[in-house]
């Protein structure tokens, strides 16, 4: 299952382009950034309504509009999501967190920085 795939197939359907290619550009890349905003401010909303169905769907929307954001600019999802995946499987040094007071799980000696460059394939 791939929900970058599902969100290209409905793009098709939709006339709207898969780019092939790293980019920014382009007003489909506008109207998609515009979505992720506006979907998370609905699912915003409906966290402080307390609206668990709301937020269910807006979570939802939210990966959709972003599927559909890594669509419009080329961006492989899956390739960097294993990647940020790696680095914060990196911060358990023999498999346990180290957190601080508030539950966050701390960066310790092991921890390593995603190479999202190298992953978009734009590293020389």
């Amino acid at each position: 299952m791939s929900y970058q795939k599902d969100v290209a197939a409905f793009m098709t359907a939709g006339e709207q382009t898969i780019n092939g290619q790293l980019s920014l550009e382009g007003d489909q890349a506008n109207l998609y950034m515009n979505l992720i905003s506006e979907e998370y401010q609905e699912t915003l909303a409906a966290f402080k309504s307390n609206d668990m169905i709301e937020v269910a769907d807006g979570l939802a929307d939210m990966v959709w509009v972003i599927m559909g954001m890594c669509n419009s600019c080329g961006i492989d999802f899956d390739s960097v999501w294993q990647e940020v995946k790696a680095s914060n499987m990196s911060k358990f040094p023999d498999g346990k967190a180290i957190k601080n007071e508030h539950g966050k799980i701390m960066k310790p000696e092991s921890y390593f920085k995603p190479n999202i460059k190298k992953v978009l394939g734009l590293e020389e």
